[in-house]
């Protein structure tokens, strides 16, 4: 839902390089096609960092200037996807495995974010869970148990090194 006014909603994310928002897009299109959802298919395959936030239209250039000045001891990840899983019956992803660096990196994000947006962003409680969603909102209780089969049934294994972070709108 869009707020009134000059408002749009951000997020801040690792993108996944194009061979794999590829592999990815396929199984968002299958749910697409077989089960009508698409929400995920609005944004390319991504690891969240900050949850979506709405913002200030003329805010975006400050948004830009902080993550252009977050700088990290990590220069790059090693992130391996591995299978699929899922959020109650409401999400469909790829698993990211256990990346302490990663979790080290989102930690700094936020600290490094929120200094200049407290205002709309507050670090959460809840614990970090990075995946790659394939379906999420817009999937029907009544079709989660089909998709999950089919998805159960499934492998993704790919690795890949992630160095840059994208705010996306």
């Amino acid at each position: 839902m869009r707020q009134s006014g000059a408002h749009s909603m951000f997020f801040v994310a690792i993108i996944c390089p194009p061979s794999v928002d590829k592999k990815v897009l396929q199984y968002k299109r299958l749910m697409k096609e077989q089960f009508g959802c698409i929400v995920a298919l609005k944004s390319p395959a991504h690891i969240t960092l900050i949850p979506p936030f709405w913002l200030e239209d003329e805010r975006e250039k400050a948004l830009v200037d902080t993550l252009q000045l977050f700088s990290s001891d990590i220069d790059t990840l090693k992130i391996h996807l591995n299978g699929f899983s899922h959020f109650g019956k409401r999400v469909l992803f790829v698993k990211v495995n256990e990346n302490p660096a990663l979790e080290e990196v989102k930690k700094q994000v936020e600290n490094h974010f929120s200094k200049v947006f407290n205002d709309v962003f507050k670090k959460g409680d809840r614990t970090f869970h990075p995946h790659v969603t394939i379906a999420n909102r817009d999937i029907k209780p009544s079709d989660f148990l089909t998709a999950w089969e089919y998805f159960s049934q499934k492998e993704f294994n790919e690795i890949f090194r992630a160095s840059l972070f994208h705010y996306l709108s």
